[in-house]
């Protein structure tokens, strides 16, 4: 006779409510992070290239300055429009 293999399952909680909870298999929950994941890199991706390569570009084209301006420069123009 063999052992009989028990499922373990995890509970979790259902939109943040501390009192209700599913039991999930462990697996259950392995396969749905990887999905889950795996569904969302790909649109994110989509979304994200484009915009580093645009940001990319700025900087170099200098659009965007990763250097500071000089202060004292900034209080004399803000001086002569007083």
């Amino acid at each position: 006779m063999t052992a009989e293999r028990k499922r373990q399952l995890v509970k979790i909680s259902v939109l943040e409510y501390d009192d209700k909870y599913v039991a999930v298999p462990l697996i259950g929950m392995c396969f749905g992070l990887a999905v889950g994941f795996t569904a969302i890199f790909n649109p994110l991706g989509y979304i994200l290239f484009p915009i580093s390569v645009f940001v990319i570009y700025s900087i170099i084209s200098g659009d965007i300055s990763l250097v500071d301006e000089d202060w004292n420069q900034l209080k004399h123009y803000e001086s002569e429009e007083e």
